[in-house]
């Protein structure tokens, strides 16, 4: 590891942040004219005949899990349709929040307009109304309209994870469409995107999260999914799409919400959020965790805490500083499913796939010696600091830094089904001029692997945004962004092989009757000198500027353009070996999308967009070898869709897009690896809103089709007909659709808003291939969940969640083809909210 680079990457990056407060001085001391801008507010445009404004739903007043139920507030200058929600482009900053909140008696920590402030700047999601969310900021860095973003995008609001009792991200994500959520050998979040299968594609308040580790949503106010390459704001990857979660930030109102979550399986769970203002310039929040619960699957078990206290300031009139620190801990069962059977392969080509073991839902494959949760574990200890910096001049230039350190102290240990049972193949002896006898593993017996996998990672990064409002006629309006971002990752990946019965010479695998999976012969992981050994360090840094331009071309256009750099420089030293190398890439990554708007609630788009990968992969265990002299994997996206409020709180969306990705790795068969090109083409429906004050939906349908186009895959005389061409992208079903409800029934038995509630939903995939060489499918499936909601009083409430409520069989994610997950039986849990 370069320690001279990297101590001093650390060092710039703690004097960015160091400098950041004196950027207002500095802003102001140049307060001058700017001719020939004019920066005051554009003269309104005529609009529609003005409706009444949306009454709350039902269910929208703030519950004890603190869903946001503040009202939209105007902002000076933005153009506001009397008719709808939506607000066109404008800069949405804490001073514009503060001075143009209309009758607010206050803008010190307790006043609404504080707490629309600090939800600007720390960019949650806004003008939320139960499922409906009407701006975000992550997608482009400014508070903007989701109708004013040509990209599709997904908004999981406090409310909708609370109502589907979506404790944890992968749940979360079950109701997105578009998106697989993968096994992830069940140690980390893995998901597939737009066909992209990734495992670092994740952000909090848009600062990368990119290690392996299961996210929980105990203190996150929003998740936001954007789809297609994002690299101009998030920089390398991200090619099927981004994942944002968004922290609930201290904002002054006066919280003191406890949830405590009890069901099947022995989960026990609790979490508390408390929240007030201090002074009129000081207000904290506390969100705090603690779970201990079992599963399905035999000698499953999670525990996980976590705590996470969040400071605001408000220094001055147009400053605020954000701060936050969260502490993590995880630890759990690594279970990586049931293995495949059956599947016959001629020459290559395959005649008739495999599927998955027929096997009780709860049958663990692996070591149990001493105990199963010795053997097979996942901890992670995380610790995370933020702070955030934000300040608008005199003449509205916002300035806004963030800063972010996080410690990853990642491990986990495992053992795990690998071969297909009963598979038949055949191949060609050009020897003999003919055909090789016929191969076929064993039908009864299940094969078992493992190894020992510490993964620690230390990320470091300083994001600094200038955002600026022009106008250079009365009709052409900029809304111009201008950033840096420098960063530093340095990593650590190490893998021991597993021995069995004995340390020195004992086999690496182990066979066991399938009937009798969990096997209790001794097992160890301390073989340092076996060749699949890893000690692999990697440190990594990261320089990128950014520029983007939100132009509003008369009411009917809008234009997003803009362009990324980033120099992405790794050094990587194997520590058996003593190997040494290094590889810098550069890269552009332009943006650019075309809205137009025939009326105030309808947006028709189109968007072209790029990104990179580089060969390092998300994790950056891929440099070895080969890996370091070749280019990155470059991102092509090209999307149309549209975007209508239909409703002032209900959206519907949809899209058709084509993603290309380029120069991808990928593994064919156990043995031969290729450079190939992918291409992804997809349609997407969303509706999510409020459809009556009583009736809220969130609905999705995606249709892709994922399959390799083109490779560099050589003949293999023996398989002359295996070929990568035409196969399918792993964990990639055609077909996905998804549909919760809410329903107020509160009417029919005679009590006020909220008093009984109903909720309902399905999600349905269609089947699926575990790995590129699709030799085995994952049958489809659907499940349906049901909730019921009961206000006892004004400050208790509780609700009753069913998961699979006609007790389906079926496999809920896969790994690879012999680990497949089965999904949990019906589930019931009850969840009772008390505010004091």
């Amino acid at each position: 590891m370069d320690g001279g680079r990297g101590a001093a990457s650390v060092g710039a990056l703690i004097l960015a942040a160091t400098l950041t407060p004196t950027l207002p001085a500095v802003a102001q001391s140049q307060s001058g004219p700017l001719p020939p801008i004019r920066v005051e507010a554009p003269p309104e445009k005529p609009r529609a005949v003005s409706q009444a404004k949306p009454k709350p739903v039902a269910s929208q007043a703030r519950s004890a899990s603190g869903a946001q139920k503040l009202p939209p507030i105007d902002v000076g200058g933005a153009r506001r349709s009397a008719r709808v929600a939506p607000v066109r482009s404008a800069v949405v900053t804490a001073s514009t929040v503060s001075t143009g909140t209309a009758g607010a008696a206050s803008t010190g920590a307790g006043s609404a307009a504080f707490a629309a402030a600090v939800a600007n700047v720390g960019r949650n999601p806004t003008d939320v109304h139960g499922y409906f969310a009407g701006r975000i900021s992550t997608a482009t860095k400014t508070n903007t309209p989701i109708l004013d973003i040509p990209q599709s995008v997904t908004v999981l609001t406090r409310q909708q994870l609370d109502d589907r009792n979506s404790l944890a991200l992968e749940n979360a994500l079950a109701y997105v469409p578009g998106v697989t959520v993968a096994q992830g050998e069940r140690n980390r979040d893995q998901i597939t995107i737009r066909g992209q299968n990734t495992t670092a594609d994740f952000y909090i308040d848009g600062i990368r999260d990119d290690a392996e580790y299961y996210r929980d949503l105990y203190n996150i106010q929003a998740v936001e999914v954007l789809k297609g390459p994002s690299a101009l704001i998030f920089g390398r990857g991200g090619g099927g799409g981004v994942v944002n979660r968004v922290t609930k930030k201290a904002d002054g109102e006066t919280i003191n919400d406890l949830r405590v979550v009890g069901g099947s399986f022995g989960r026990k769970r609790v979490t508390a959020d408390f929240g007030r203002a201090i002074t009129d310039q000081v207000a904290v929040r506390l969100n705090a965790l603690y779970e201990q619960s079992y599963g399905y699957r035999d000698f499953d078990k999670l525990e996980r805490w976590g705590v996470n206290p969040a400071v605001s300031w408000k220094p001055f009139e147009n400053t605020f500083v954000l701060f936050n620190y969260e502490h993590f801990r995880d630890r759990r069962t690594v279970d990586r499913g049931v293995p495949s059977f059956g599947g016959f392969q001629f020459l290559g080509e395959n005649i008739y796939p495999g599927y998955p073991l027929p096997t009780p839902r709860s049958a663990f494959f692996g070591v149990g010696n001493p105990s199963v949760r010795d053997v097979n574990y996942s901890r992670i200890n995380m610790d995370r600091a933020a702070l955030v910096i934000d300040h608008t001049t005199e003449f509205g230039l916002n300035i806004r830094n963030q800063f972010a350190w996080a410690n990853y102290d990642k491990l986990y240990q495992n053992t795990f089904p690998d071969q297909t049972l009963g598979q038949v193949s055949q191949q060609l002896n050009p020897a003999l001029n003919g055909l090789s006898p016929m191969t076929i593993t064993p039908v009864g017996v299940a094969r078992l692997d493992g190894y020992l996998a510490p993964t620690p990672r230390r990320n470091i990064f300083n994001q600094t945004d200038l955002t600026y409002k022009f106008e250079m006629t009365p009709e052409i309006r900029h809304l111009m962004l201008v950033g840096t971002e420098f960063g530093n990752q340095w990593s650590f990946t190490g893998r021991d092989i597993s021995r069995f019965n004995n340390p020195l010479n004992g086999p690496r695998r182990l066979t066991t009757p399938f009937w009798a999976p969990t096997v209790y012969a001794p097992v160890f992981f301390d073989n340092f000198f076996d060749t699949a050994t890893r000690r692999w360090n990697t440190n990594l840094d990261i320089g990128s500027a950014y520029v983007q331009d939100q132009i509003e071309v008369t009411k009917y256009f809008d234009v997003l353009a803009g362009v990324r750099f980033d120099s992405f420089h790794m050094r990587f030293n194997d520590g058996i070996t003593f190997e040494n190398q290094s590889r810098l890439d550069n890269k552009w990554s332009p943006r650019f999308g075309l809205i137009f708007k025939p009326v105030e609630i309808v947006s028709l788009y189109g968007t072209y967009s790029r990104s990179f990968l580089p060969q390092s992969g998300d994790q950056f265990n891929q440099l070895p070898r080969s890996a370091a002299s070749l280019a990155p994997q470059g991102f092509e996206n090209i999307e149309f869709g549209f975007k209508a409020q239909l409703l002032p709180t209900l959206l519907f969306t949809g899209a058709i897009y084509q993603l290309n990705r380029s120069n991808q790795a990928l593994t064919l068969t156990a043995l031969t690896s290729v450079l190939a090109n992918t291409r992804t083409q997809g349609a997407e429906l969303g509706l999510t809103g409020n459809v009556t004050d009583e009736w809220q939906v969130s609905l999705g349908y995606g249709n892709q089709d994922a399959r390799v186009v083109s490779s560099n895959s050589a003949f293999n005389p023996r398989q002359p007909f295996l070929t990568d061409v035409g196969k399918v992208n792993p964990s990639v079903p055609r077909n996905t659709f998804s549909y919760w409800n809410r329903y107020d029934v509160s009417s029919f038995v005679g009590g006020g808003p909220g008093v009984l509630g109903l909720g309902a939903g399905v999600i349905y995939a269609s089947s699926f291939y575990p790995s590129l060489d699709n030799r085995v499918i994952v049958p489809g499936y659907a499940r349906i969940d049901g909730a019921v909601f009961v206000k006892v009083t004004e400050n208790i409430s509780g609700q009753l969640n069913i998961e699979n409520l006609t007790g389906a069989y079926y496999y809920a994610s896969a790994h690879n083809n012999n680990n497949i997950m089965p999904g949990a039986p019906r589930s019931a849990y009850v969840t009772v909210n008390a505010r004091f």
